[in-house]
């Protein structure tokens, strides 16, 4: 089971964009920070786009960049702009004839919903501008 990183991928772009934050920035550039194609880079912008958290200027003299002051948009901000819903799941399958596979929905929901809560918690108190000093 693969961990999602599309979080650390979109706080890495916004971060990039408020890093450059004086120069012009195109795609390509995103996508070179984030050591992608520029077609999975321009994805990621447009959904970020759709959520208010950068501006996309099309033609040859466009590029992107923050919508938002950084320290107006937190991780939690970032998480909800790409529809992250649940951090954590329960299993779709299993064995319908064993009792730990049928015991684990009613032991597990209480506990991910908590855990969920902290985590969202902690998303929201960390901002990029935060992370924008820690770079440098």
């Amino acid at each position: 089971m693969a961990a999602n990183s599309l979080l650390a991928g979109a706080t890495q772009a916004l971060c990039y964009l408020a890093y450059r934050r004086k120069d012009a920035v195109s795609a390509e550039d995103v996508a070179r920070s984030l050591d992608t194609n520029p077609v999975v880079a321009r994805k990621l912008l447009k959904v970020l786009a759709k959520k208010g958290l950068v501006r996309i200027k099309p033609g040859r003299h466009g590029g992107v960049a923050l919508d938002r002051e950084p320290e107006d948009i937190t991780l939690k901000d970032i998480r909800e702009a790409l529809g992250e819903n649940t951090i954590f799941a329960l299993r779709e399958r299993g064995n319908p004839r064993c009792p730990v596979n049928r015991a684990m929905k009613g032991l597990l929901t209480d506990v991910f919903q908590d855990a969920e809560a902290a985590v969202v918690e902690s998303l929201a108190n960390v901002k990029l501008a935060g992370l924008l000093e820690r770079i440098g």
